[in-house]
């Protein structure tokens, strides 16, 4: 009798940041990790002045190459004319599908997965989702989610699954490790080095080492392609470079600018709650009103059980204008023309990681634009949510797996291993896992 194998899938998310999506099938279970949606500003979908068709999301996405073309998944009345993937009600395979954090290249398509198919959040990261649901920041599509918590194993089938969790910019995150019947394996998600006090990471990858790793599938955002004259093999280093700036340092660079500046405003990513924690505590240091916009407010009442700022949905510019150094303005980009009410008054905008993120994005150039028509002083008090190359390579080298696999990355030939296999995974590819190792799957 032939023994089952235990087979992985790259679907998406290997060559570009986000979209990941990955599958571990044994026999008749399957595990699915992540579920996000790609996001690149030059596709049609992302043009917020196109309407998205509700009724048609998953077959719109699918067309765009913003979903995965996974089989089993989908719901039926959703495929539409595409017949070449199975729905759900048609899948051979008992799914369950694993979400490590709630950024929307990782998650941004799990409404869009059929209500019998359970989805695990850790339990910070489901808290966080329903707070952001009530707000109006939920994915498309409603269904319910479930519960899993850090270092507590969840079985499904043959595969045991411990969220572990990690170091990133938004709560909840993790990594996964998987037991299988036949190795090891370690999704990192998304992770950096260094962000809290006491650190994650340390325990994090003792926790993995002491579980046994035999296929690391690594993050690689941070991964570019080698200046002139700079050495293709990454060096792998622990330590913090001088020049990295820490979620630690930014209260103090924070301190200074607010000291020396009369009207502030500020842009943040609200789903960061330690950035939104920063701001109000930066507030209280300085004796200024901290303004927050009606979402960014429920998110601070809800989940960090703050009431020391000021709610509105616009505050009055003539009594910003008698007494400027007193405040601390949210303006997110939805509402950035109300800096224009402030035009030549001078001051600063700080902008702390927040939408649009950096010059990738078009809005990001208009924004900058509309700063300088306005007088005011930019100045980025952010920190990255990832693991800089250096760490990268560090943490692979440590872990020394049978199998890495690098991805969500635009360069992830940058990471290399010391021992073993690297693979760079073609999309749609199956790989046979066999005593840790990974081997191709011929086409039938």
């Amino acid at each position: 009798m032939q023994e089952t194998a235990t087979c992985l899938k790259f679907w998406a998310g290997l060559t570009n940041i986000g979209g990941t999506v990955i599958s571990v099938e044994h026999g008749p279970y399957r595990l699915v990790f992540d579920f996000g949606l790609s996001y690149a500003p030059g596709n049609i979908a992302s043009d917020k002045q196109v309407r998205l068709r509700p009724g048609r999301l998953v077959h719109d996405y699918l067309c765009l190459d913003m979903v995965a073309p996974l089989p089993g998944v989908y719901r039926s009345k959703d495929l539409y004319d595409s017949p070449h993937i199975l729905s759900a009600a048609e899948s051979p395979w008992q799914t369950i599908v694993l979400i490590s954090h709630l950024h929307l290249d990782h998650m941004g398509a799990m409404g869009l997965v059929d209500e019998s198919i359970p989805i695990y959040l850790t339990a910070e990261s489901l808290e966080l989702y329903q707070a952001l649901s009530a707000i109006g920041e939920g994915v498309d599509g409603a269904r319910e989610y479930s519960a899993c918590q850090f270092g507590v194993p969840l079985t499904h089938g043959p595969f045991v699954v411990t969220p572990l969790r990690v170091d990133h910019d938004i709560s909840g995150a993790c990594s996964f490790h998987i037991r299988t019947p036949h190795g090891n394996l370690l999704y990192t998600g998304d992770y950096r080095l260094y962000g809290t006090v006491p650190p994650i990471s340390p325990h994090w990858l003792k926790q993995a080492e002491g579980l046994g790793v035999d296929v690391l599938i690594s993050e690689g955002t941070t991964l570019r392609a080698p200046a002139e004259g700079e050495s293709v093999r990454i060096a792998g280093d622990g330590t913090l470079p001088d020049t990295l700036t820490t979620e630690d340092m930014l209260p103090e660079k924070l301190r200074i600018i607010l000291s020396n500046t009369e009207l502030a405003f500020f842009n943040i990513y609200h789903r960061n709650l330690r950035r939104l924690a920063m701001i109000l505590d930066a507030g209280k240091a300085t004796a200024r009103t901290v303004v927050l916009e009606p979402e960014t407010a429920y998110l601070a009442r809800m989940l960090l059980a703050r009431g020391d700022f000021l709610e509105t949905t616009e505050v009055s510019a003539s009594l910003v204008r008698e007494n400027p150094a007193q405040y601390l303005i949210q303006n997110s980009y939805r509402n950035c023309l109300a800096l224009l009410d402030y035009a030549g008054l001078g001051g600063s905008y700080l902008h702390s990681n927040g939408t649009p993120l950096g010059e990738f994005d078009p809005a990001y150039a208009r924004l900058r634009a509309l700063i300088d028509r306005c007088g005011l002083a930019f100045h980025y008090v952010g920190a990255t949510g990832h693991a800089i190359p250096e760490h990268l390579q560090y943490v692979a080298d440590t872990l020394a797996p049978k199998v890495l696999v690098p991805l969500h990355s635009f360069c992830p030939e940058r990471l290399t291993a010391a021992k073993g296999q690297r693979i760079l995974p073609e999309r749609g590819t199956a790989y046979r896992l066999d005593e840790g190792l990974l081997h191709v799957v011929p086409l039938a």
